[in-house]
C-alpha cells in the first residue's frame, strides 16, 4: 500500500480500507479517484496512522468475496448479481423501514432535546430518488454490461456518477438532522435502533457506490 493509490483503488484491493476509511470520514466512494495522502492532508490526518490502522487487523486483511477472490476479479455478470442481492432489493425494504421509524421518533419525541426534526421529511424525499436510480441501472445500465457493451454506455454511467454524488449529499444531510447520529441519553429504544440503522445504511451504501464507481463502471466501459 502506498501514499499515492487511490482510496478506490485501496478498497477494491485490501478488504479493511473501506471499514478504516469510513471511519475516518474519508471518501472512498465518490471520492474514490482521490490519492490517500491528498485526501489525508485536505481532513487534517495523517495517512502513514490511516495505513496502519488498515493494517492491524491481518486477518480481516484475507476476507475477500465468496469464492477466494476480491471483487476487482471476478466476471462483470457475477458483480452485477452481487450488487443486485446484496444492495439493491435490502436497500428498498430499509428506506421504508427507516422512513417509519423517523416518522415514529419524531412524532412521540416532538419537541425534546435532539429530536431529529425534519428526519422523515428528508428520507420520504430520499427513498423516491434512489428508488429511481435503482430502477435506471437494473432496466438501463446493467443490461447492457451483461450484453457486453459497456462501451456504449458513457452517458449513462454519467448520470449514475452524478446521482452516486446526490446520494452522498442526502447522507450528510442524515448526520447534520441527527447531530451525527448522537443519541441522547433519553432515547428510546425506537430512536437508537434509528441511528443505528442510519449508521448501518451509510456504511452499506457507501459500499455499494464504492463498487459501482471504481470497480463495475471503469470494467464495463473499457469493454
Amino acid at each position: 500500500m502506498r501514499m499515492e493509490q487511490t482510496l478506490g483503488e485501496l478498497v477494491a484491493t485490501v478488504p479493511t480500507a473501506a471499514k478504516v476509511f469510513h471511519q475516518y470520514g474519508l471518501d472512498f466512494c465518490c471520492g474514490g479517484k482521490r490519492a490517500l495522502g491528498a485526501a489525508c492532508a485536505d481532513a487534517g490526518l495523517d495517512p502513514a496512522v490511516v495505513l496502519a490502522a488498515i493494517l492491524t487487523d491481518q486477518q480481516a486483511l484475507r476476507v475477500v468475496s465468496d469464492g477466494g477472490l476480491l471483487w476487482i476479479d471476478r466476471p462483470i455478470a457475477e458483480l452485477v448479481e452481487h450488487i443486485l442481492e446484496r444492495y439493491h432489493a435490502p436497500l428498498r425494504d430499509e428506506l421504508a423501514r427507516l422512513l417509519a421509524l423517523a416518522r415514529k421518533v419524531e412524532k412521540v419525541h416532538a419537541g425534546k432535546l435532539g429530536c431529529p426534526a425534519g428526519l422523515a421529511g428528508h428520507l420520504e424525499g430520499m427513498r423516491p430518488f434512489v428508488e429511481q436510480h435503482l430502477a435506471k441501472e437494473e432496466q438501463i445500465l446493467f443490461p447492457l454490461f451483461l450484453a457486453g457493451r459497456g462501451r456504449v454506455a458513457g452517458m449513462p454511467v454519467q448520470v449514475m456518477l452524478h446521482e452516486h454524488e446526490e446520494h452522498g449529499e442526502c447522507l450528510k444531510r442524515i448526520r447534520r438532522l441527527t447531530d451525527d447520529l448522537r443519541l441522547p441519553e433519553h432515547a428510546c429504544a425506537t430512536w437508537r435502533e434509528l441511528y443505528r440503522s442510519l449508521a448501518q445504511l451509510e456504511l452499506e451504501l457507501l459500499e455499494h457506490v464504492h463498487l459501482e464507481n471504481n470497480i463495475l463502471f471503469p470494467r464495463a466501459l473499457a469493454g
